[in-house]
């Protein structure tokens, strides 16, 4: 489906996750967003998709194009530990 021909007037606020869960049974796959942090505390999981086993591989696609473009433009994704120890002098 073309972007231009979906319709974001009902989008809710866009919320930054850094965790995910994901899980499934022979009908659906639930997907889980949220935000950790590293000081131990639990994760707040804040949206939950519940989607097709077919969406979820057309998901998986376009998620496949996307971070082969990003490899391209960007190179190797890094874990941001290991990009702020590079920045140590």
């Amino acid at each position: 489906m073309d972007s231009a021909e979906v319709d974001r007037s009902n989008m809710g606020e866009g919320r930054y996750a850094n965790y995910a869960e994901i899980g499934h049974n022979a009908y659906e796959f639930v997907f889980d967003f949220g935000q950790a942090w590293p000081e131990g505390e639990p994760a707040k999981v804040y949206v939950r998709v519940v989607t097709s086993p077919e969406t979820a591989a057309r998901l998986r696609g376009a998620l496949d194009n996307a971070l082969s473009t990003y490899h391209g433009s960007f190179g190797d994704i890094r874990p941001p530990l290991e990009i702020e120890e590079e920045k140590r002098p």
